[in-house]
Order: C-alpha cells, then structure tokens, then sequence
C-alpha cells in the first residue's frame, strides 16, 4: 500500500472531513457521462493515453442503456443515493468530533461525477478549513478505488491549498466498528434460522465483495488480503457472538469457516472468483434454501447492493431453489460503526488517547 500524509492536526482549528468515494449519476441524464468519467480513469482502464477519451466514450455510449435501465430500477429517481448517504455520514462524523471539543467541516468529494474534489476543496477554504482529513469509503484499499479517488483530492488539495496539513487513512479494513456491524448484521440472520431450528445444512452465509481483475493482485495490489482480513474478523466476531451454538454453526456452510465470493465482474479478462451467482448456484444445487449474503465493501446502498445483490442475484438464488434470500445491509448510518470511525480519526490525526471502543 502507498504511504499518504499523515500530518498531525490541530484540535484548535478547523479541519475539512472530506468523505471521498466514487460517486454516482443523480438522474437518468448522468449515466453515460458518469461512465466515461470511470472508462477515462487509467487506474480502472489502463490503456494509451491518448486513445483512452474514445475508447472510455465508446464504453460509455454502449453500456449507458443497460446500466441506466438498472438505475431505474432501484427505486432512487434514476439516479445513485451515494451523495445523499455519504454527506449525512460526514455530517454525523462531524457530531462525534463536535463533542470532543474538534471542529470539523463537513463535506463529499466523489472520482467521477459531482462534486469532484476542486469543487469541495474550494468550498471548504470558504467556509474555514485550515486542515483536511480524507478518508476513502472503500474499507479495503485498492490502487484502483482508494488510490484513485485519493490521488484525485490531494491533487486537489495541491492546487488550491498546499500550505495545509493533510492527514489520510487510506484503509480501515479492520476497524472495530466496521467488524461490529458487519458481524451483527450476519448474526441477526442466522439467531433467526438457529431460533426456527433450521436445518444447517439447509443454511447458508456468504460474505460478498467486489470484484477486481486478477491482474491487479498479481501487480502486488493489496486489496484481496485487506478483504480477506475484513472477513475473518468478521467471521471471528460472528462466531463470538453465537457461542454456545458452535455445533450447529460448524454444520452451515460459511458458519465454521468463511465464504467469500466477489461481484460485479465486467468484460472478458479474468477477475478474482468465485463470482456471487456461480457461488449462489453452487450452493442452491448442494441443498442451501436459506441464504444470507453480507457485502464487506460498501459503505451505502450502491447500485451494486440494490440492483446486483437485491434483485438480480434474488432472483438467481430463488430459480435455483433457495426460499429464503436475504442481503445485509451496507454500513449507511449505523451507529456503531461511525462512532468507530470518529474515535479512530480522532486518535490518529490529533493523537487523541484512543477510547475502549475504538
């Protein structure tokens, strides 16, 4: 994983909290140029610099229908809830600091669709800012999420305030709060199967994150080893939760040890595996009719989570003979794992004592 500035920062003066992720189209009208603002990144496509405006265009122009057909089937106006999710986290963030005596100004930056970083960063030095903490909303960092968007905001940041202290935390892939909700969500699934005296063997969890191309892992990216470590921690939390009931989590698949599978593969080249409907088939075919599968990667309803996960991937897992589907939730608002993240913040970039929680 690259090193990113990690300044230390004055509780005295206020700091922009910049949420920064890869944002969504807000309607219908958003989708193509939304597309060939990701096809033109080189870290998402790499290809000579010079064709890759045509070529991110000619992705763009083929793949719009499709993509803004599944848009308006999410129920969100045709359009992405990212923005609307992730400004009321930094809004929330910004609470808990608030209450430990810290300013911080709250605000989005998104890769590649609105507001993009020039825009925030000059927002915030309106407003006051005098320092910046950035922090991904990919909890595993990847050189083509979390090092893209980062290199964009602090590109940014260079431009149009390079006198300030910048502190980053470019992964957070075992934060506690992050562990905790995710276990308790994967919990709350299978206490209901375990209290209606499913068979086991019947059951089944599936951790699900998103995919990258292979080639990626194998250029030294870090990303498969940061899920894996999100999912064993989460695992471990989950087996804590249920002790007592060991015997009966040992016989579920994914209860004693985890399952991962990966989505939202595209294209011909390979990606990492298994993808989620070939594990969903595999274990609907071995007997499973009740499944739970827990994202590990979003921070917030995506289209990946509404649309992959909740109605095509159902829909899969129901053809194949599972009568029971249900998804986990994204991390959104909860409680647990922003008060994490805000202690965690506050420890590192103020060298806050760190509290018992975080």
């Amino acid at each position: 994983m690259p090193s990113y500035r990690q300044d230390r920062l004055d509780p005295a003066r206020p700091a922009g909290l910049i949420l920064c992720g890869m944002g969504g189209p807000d309607g219908p009208d958003d989708v193509r140029p939304f597309l060939r603002n990701l096809f033109a990144d080189p870290r998402i496509l790499p290809v000579p610099r010079l064709v890759a405006p045509l070529i991110a265009r000619l992705i763009a122009r083929r793949r719009a229908p499709a993509v803004k057909a599944r848009y308006a089937m999410i129920g969100q106006g045709g359009g992405s809830p990212q923005l609307t999710t992730t400004s009321r986290q930094a809004e929330l963030l910004t609470a808990s600091a608030a209450a430990r005596g810290v300013t911080w100004l709250p605000a989005a930056a998104m890769r590649y669709w609105h507001p993009f970083p020039d825009e925030t960063v000059a927002g915030l030095r309106a407003r006051g800012a005098a320092q910046y903490l950035l922090i991904p909303m990919y909890p595993q960092y990847a050189d083509a999420t979390s090092g893209s968007t980062l290199g964009f905001v602090l590109a940014s940041l260079a431009r149009l305030h390079p006198e300030a202290s910048v502190h980053v935390l470019p992964d957070w892939a075992v934060l506690p709060g992050l562990v905790a909700s995710l276990s308790a969500a994967a919990t709350s699934a299978l206490r209901v199967w375990l209290e209606e005296d499913a068979d086991p063997a019947e059951c089944a969890l599936l951790f699900v994150a998103h995919s990258l191309p292979e080639r990626f892992i194998a250029a030294g990216d870090p990303y498969l080893e940061r899920t894996r470590a999100t999912v064993a921690a989460v695992h471990a939390d989950l087996r804590a939760r249920m002790a007592g009931h060991d015997d009966w989590l040992d016989r579920v698949p994914g209860g004693g040890e985890p399952l991962l599978a990966f989505q939202s593969r595209v294209g011909p080249i390979k990606w990492l595996g298994p993808d989620v409907p070939a594990e969903t088939r595999r274990l609907a075919g071995a007997g499973c009719r009740r499944l739970h599968v827990q994202p590990v990667s979003f921070t917030c309803e995506h289209i990946e989570t509404l649309h992959e996960l909740d109605i095509a991937l159902r829909a899969d897992a129901l053809a194949g003979g599972v009568i029971h589907f249900s998804r986990g939730a994204a991390l959104n608002l909860d409680d647990t794992w922003l008060a994490s993240l805000a202690a965690h913040l506050l420890h590192r970039a103020y060298r806050e004592e760190a509290p018992a929680h975080a």
